[in-house]
């Protein structure tokens, strides 16, 4: 998932199309005026906007991501779930609550799940081994959602785990919390999602051949419809899922971009940000854990840096690797060729024993500082910035 937070709207000279023309051609994405936008960078804010949005809500949750960890932080909102669907309950109402986790994940902790469905909740694994059959394609769900209510939704690059939220040892990450008209772009791309996986659990994946498959699933990833004409996310279309909105919530230009191989080969974001790094006139701030972009990215980064553009890109350093080993060699490459152009390479250290450190000195700060980078944002020329979920990387561009 992908959020594009529009800027001035600058129009360049001539007859050059504006960012925003270029973010509806490229990403196929429609833009919204009436939004407002939080910024959710301290992982204590990032947790409060989660707890209240679950016990706030009246008529339904929706929440998608990568994983789930049955760790201290993943028990505590499965438990924060739970309270909310029983307190619903007990006043008479019927809490909707539907979770979809990547098959990957899934598999893994899916035991953390029984205690929710018990409740009410509904849990499924995107894109999934079922009826004896392997997964339709190679390709995964990194998404990162919440929504509530269909009026307020959060996007960031945070799961569920200590990973993201024990103060002691976190790694730092961002996310936006949204409300108004981009709330049902996301709340869109749930569903289509959501009816992806229900349409892969059935045993009428025996009667067709893959190829088939494919097809009709493409045709609904691009309208919403099957072949035949069935849709079925129009069940979900009315006032209680989409209530719409009496006033606008804020004045912030967004649009939502969504990367899926099934509506095309490269992901819709990597292709945006060649395009915007190739217009660009002054600086590009870049912020990834994976640096192993894919090459006509890093071309047009070092031909930006060749027309005077400065490029900064914050990753993080050996001491900080969220993976070792070839994940991070991995990214070497770009990091040279960048550095070599005139890049600036800032790296994150993430000291293992810093807590220790600060102990020692009889000093306990409340936020330790985190132990590694997770976030993912782009800043073009002050006019656009992107927070979103994917790596910008190879794998990110292609599945």
């Amino acid at each position: 998932l992908l959020v594009l937070v529009y800027g001035a709207g600058v129009v360049h000279g001539g007859d050059q199309e504006s960012i925003q023309e270029l973010v509806t051609r490229v990403g196929r994405a429609r833009w919204t005026t009436d939004n407002s936008i939080r910024l959710l960078a301290d992982p204590r804010d990032a947790w409060r906007a989660r707890v209240e949005l679950a016990q706030n809500a009246r008529h339904h949750v929706f929440i998608s991501t990568f994983s789930w960890p049955n760790d201290t932080s993943g028990q505590e909102f499965r438990d924060i779930l739970i309270g909310a669907l029983e307190q619903r309950e007990a006043e008479g109402i019927d809490l909707k609550v539907r979770i979809l986790a990547d098959a990957s994940a899934l598999f893994a902790f899916s035991r953390m799940f029984v205690s929710l469905e018990k409740t009410g909740a509904r849990v499924r694994g995107f894109n999934r081994s079922t009826w004896g059959l392997t997964a339709l394609y190679d390709g995964r769900m990194h998404d990162k959602l919440f929504i509530a209510d269909g009026r307020k939704a959060i996007l960031s690059g945070r799961n569920f785990s200590d990973d993201y939220y024990d103060l002691d040892n976190w790694w730092f990450d961002l996310g936006l919390q949204l409300e108004g008209a981009s709330v049902d772009d996301l709340q869109m791309i749930f569903l289509k999602s959501w009816e992806f996986t229900e349409f892969n659990r059935k045993a009428g994946r025996f009667l067709l051949p893959q190829e088939m498959l494919l097809h009709e699933l493409q045709v609904f990833w691009r309208t919403g419809r099957f072949p035949n004409g069935n849709s079925p996310i129009e069940k979900f279309v009315n006032q209680e899922y989409f209530p719409g909105r009496s006033e606008a919530p804020g004045s912030v230009p967004v649009a939502i971009l969504y990367d899926n191989p099934f509506m095309r080969r490269r992901a819709a974001s990597t292709d945006l940000l060649v395009e915007l790094v190739g217009r660009a006139e002054d600086r590009i701030e870049l912020m990834t854990p994976f640096p192993n972009f894919d090459p006509p990215l890093t071309d047009a980064l070092i031909s930006a840096l060749d027309r005077g553009v400065a490029v900064r890109l914050f990753t993080n350093g050996r001491e900080a690797a969220i993976r070792s080993g070839p994940f991070l060699l991995a990214g070497y490459p770009t990091l040279m060729r960048l550095v070599e152009a005139g890049a600036q390479i800032w790296v994150w250290r993430g000291i293992s024993d810093l807590l220790h450190q600060i102990e020692a000195e009889g000093c306990r700060p409340e936020l330790m500082p985190p132990s590694a980078l997770h976030g993912k944002m782009m800043l073009v020329d002050d006019e656009l910035s992107i927070v979103h979920s994917s790596n910008f990387n190879i794998r990110s561009t292609y599945y």
